[in-house]
């Protein structure tokens, strides 16, 4: 039985290991501890040995492994002092008072915060979210969706995403050939999200747009930290690989460097509320939350631990069953990209795990149309993996912050995440012809 157990496939192993953490959380186990206990068991169940937990405690050794989890605690602290200085309050009266428009609001805070590609960021928009249904009109899992899908309509493009320059690499694509083949998604996403989830916002919280005069001092008041933290990441993430720190560190350090910048601002005249603020730190919520962003990264290890002599992973396991069951190359370059999406919870993973085979299954010399149209379609069935993982760091803070699963919001991202997936398919086709 044992036997039995232990030489089952690797998809069996991931697939039950995801079944294992649902099923605990909807229990009541927090979902970090759920995920961490089977980031736990994964390897060991892979036939890794001692060494499979070996491996995930070196990964922590890595600074982007170590830093991400001060960040969280740093954006979480941020948040926490946008609210006790009265600052987020004061930014959201003035913009409501400007645009009029609750549905603007909803929508574009979220798409604002998007543009800077800090891990976990919706949980950076979720309080602006929350703050702007003062009146508890929305539904919890409504304020989930719109928080989460408004927040990530840039990744398919936008340079800033290390997942995005992966896949700019792998494409063999000029930078601007992939950004005009990717950016209809963007505007697919608007116009999806709108129909699907925003329209639900009932048209009478609308007393039109721009009719009201704009404070610029009120809308600075919490916007003029945020800018500070955008801008400083990213310019540090332009400058710091000119000092040989590339990649996810280089954002990492700039946002670490942006956070302690726009700390210092929110306190520039509120020092009474530092205090206050701090008392987040005393809240059990807080720790879950690092508990799950550790959780995650543990789980990511035990996903590439090596689990024996050859180097192969439980990633390159799932890949190489697939291909060798002789399915359609086409479902392959939908399925892989889509599993790893699912499995990661990343860009960077679904990319870095699904990209290579997928661009090795078209051959050496591929004509132009047939890197856009596989770029297209591995790309978006890979985000929309993504979009629904339940391991997706954005999607389980914005849920956890809002104290609901994240079930509840699948009925609302599932028509977008389905137009999305059906303009993978009718792009790829025009571009795979076209070019």
């Amino acid at each position: 039985m044992i036997d039995w157990l232990l030489h089952l496939p690797a998809y069996s192993k991931v697939g039950v290991s995801f079944l294992g953490i649902l099923l605990l959380n909807s229990s009541g186990v927090p979902l970090g501890l759920a995920i961490l206990l089977f980031s736990i068991l994964l390897p060991l169940w892979a036939g890794t040995g001692m060494g499979g937990l070996y491996y995930q405690i070196a990964s922590f050794g890595e600074p982007q492994n170590y830093i991400l989890p001060v960040i969280i605690l740093l954006l979480l602290f941020f948040t926490e002092s946008l609210s006790k200085t009265g600052r987020m309050d004061r930014t959201i009266i003035a913009l409501k008072e400007w645009l009029k428009s609750k549905h603007i609001i909803l929508a574009g805070l979220p798409a604002l915060v998007g543009l800077l590609p800090m891990p976990a960021g919706a949980l950076f928009s979720a309080p602006f979210v929350a703050a702007v249904d003062e009146s508890g009109e929305l539904e919890l899992s409504h304020k989930v969706a719109i928080n989460y899908w408004f927040r990530h309509i840039w990744e398919y493009w936008w340079p800033l995403y290390p997942g995005v320059i992966l896949a700019m690499q792998y494409s063999r694509l000029p930078a601007i050939a992939f950004f005009l083949i990717q950016i209809p998604f963007t505007i697919v996403a608007v116009i999806s999200g709108y129909i699907f989830i925003l329209r639900r916002v009932r048209k009478e919280s609308d007393k039109g747009v721009g009719y009201g005069k704009i404070d610029t001092g009120e809308v600075l008041s919490a916007m003029g930290p945020i800018g500070l933290l955008v801008m400083i990441s990213l310019v540090g993430s332009a400058i710091l690989p000119l000092m040989g720190i590339e990649g996810t560190l280089a954002n990492l350090i700039a946002m670490l460097v942006g956070l302690i910048a726009a700390l210092a601002a929110i306190f520039s005249g509120h020092a009474a509320a530092f205090r206050p603020s701090l008392r987040m730190l005393m809240r059990i919520d807080t720790w879950f939350m690092i508990a799950l962003v550790v959780g995650i990264q543990a789980f990511s290890a035990a996903l590439i631990c090596p689990v024996d002599a050859t180097g192969a992973t439980l990633i390159t396991g799932m890949r190489d069953e697939f291909i060798r069951t002789g399915i359609p190359l086409i479902t392959v370059i939908m399925l892989i990209p889509f599993i790893s999406g699912m499995v990661t919870g990343v860009a960077f993973g679904f990319v870095g795990a699904s990209f290579p085979i997928v661009f090795a299954l078209i051959g050496s010399e591929p004509t132009t149309g047939m890197l856009a149209a596989t770029t297209t379609f591995a790309f978006s069935f890979g985000f929309m993996g993504m979009m629904l993982s339940p391991m997706h760091a954005c999607f389980v803070v914005t849920a956890e912050y809002f104290c609901v699963t994240v079930f509840g919001a699948y009925r609302y991202i599932a028509w977008p995440v389905i137009i999305i997936l059906l303009t993978s398919i009718i792009l790829s086709g025009l571009y795979y012809v076209t070019f």
